[in-house]
């Protein structure tokens, strides 16, 4: 495997989630919060016309919704989702997609593939893909360090 084929391993495509939780721009903070717990994940992405408007965290429906006392059935995802979306191509690097949540301070990018939704990579994602790259690269050095068999 060529240096270049190595680094093509280690992408976004390879970590992501596949087939992210979308729901409505009017659903309620109900429908979004039972999606989110039915599906035993910690964010969805905000449809309005097919088009990905926003993304809602279980940190957003906490400090948008309930620590400001708002009504649950009437507060509508496209109240509280935060926009725009950030994103990366399944092509991105680990470390293009860790650069940009480093900078914008996020923990979840949306992955789109020619304007198309197609998974979503989190921080925990990256850091297993750090760690495996951790692995490889011990690997080559044990491999190259170990003792060679001696000849008499």
């Amino acid at each position: 495997m060529s240096d270049e084929e190595s680094e093509n391993e280690f992408t976004v495509r390879i970590f992501m989630s596949t087939d992210p939780l979308t729901v409505r721009e009017d659903a309620n903070i109900v429908e979004v919060s039972r999606s989110m717990m039915d599906r035993g994940v910690g964010a969805c992405f905000v449809e309005s016309d097919g088009k990905v408007v926003g993304i809602i965290t279980e940190r957003d429906i906490v400090r948008r919704v309930v620590a400001k006392g708002l009504d649950i059935f009437k507060t509508r995802a496209l109240e509280i989702m935060s926009k725009p979306i950030i994103a990366v191509e399944p092509t991105a690097t680990v470390e293009e997609a860790l650069q940009i949540m480093a900078e914008k301070k996020i923990r979840r990018l949306a992955v789109i593939d020619k304007n198309v939704l197609v998974g979503i990579v989190t921080i925990s994602d990256l850091a297993r893909a750090l760690l495996k790259r951790i692995e490889i690269v011990n690997g080559f050095v044990r491999a190259a360090t170990r003792e060679l068999p001696m000849y008499a």
